[in-house]
């Protein structure tokens, strides 16, 4: 691992500790440095702000994920990783300061929504002003539901809370964009 890499991984893992004890939006940068034992300039070498370093904790461990190439799996997979490290993206999802988390998430699910809608679609054809529509109104509700189980304290399991959440997405997805075929 390249050096960068591994002050990133550092930096990122003295948020994640600090956070056993401060609340997200109580840590400031200077925190962090501090508690790293390195200066300000570094850490904006690497990251534009504290919400940039969130995103970033949050891509590379989503990236780590094995089913990511699977639409009916990784919105599973995503779930229980959240789950197992709950502590840090409660904090994470329930943030409102400016490019808070949920719209890092709500852009990749975005793009991920545009590109499910183009695999049902085939070789049917779609005005692209209306598959933004529907991309833009799933992603909502994706990132919606997750940031309320956020707020919830993700009490339910990750079993309860997605057993049915892509089989309604999917069915949902398919509902629409036929319903936008016909019109």
């Amino acid at each position: 691992m390249s050096k960068p890499e591994l002050t990133k991984q550092f930096i990122a893992g003295t948020l994640k500790e600090l956070m056993l004890n401060t609340p997200l939006d109580k840590i400031s940068v200077q925190d962090i440095v501090r508690a790293c034992g390195l200066n300000r300039k570094t850490f904006y070498y690497h990251f534009k702000d504290k919400q940039a370093l969130v995103c970033w904790i949050f891509d590379n461990e989503v990236g780590k994920l094995t089913d990511l190439d699977q639409n009916n799996t990784i919105i599973d997979e995503l779930i229980e990783h959240l789950y197992a490290n709950k502590s840090f993206y409660v904090a994470a999802l329930t943030s409102d300061v400016q490019n808070n988390l949920r719209e890092h998430l709500f852009k990749i699910t975005y793009d991920a929504n545009l590109s499910i809608i183009l695999t049902i679609l085939g070789t049917r054809k779609m005005a692209p002003e209306d598959m933004k529509i529907i991309a833009n109104y799933f992603s909502h509700a994706v990132v919606g539901c997750i940031t309320q189980w956020a707020k919830e304290g993700m009490k339910a399991s990750p079993f309860e809370y997605s057993i049915d959440f892509h089989p309604i997405t999917q069915e949902c997805l398919e509902f629409v964009i036929d319903k936008y075929i016909e019109k």
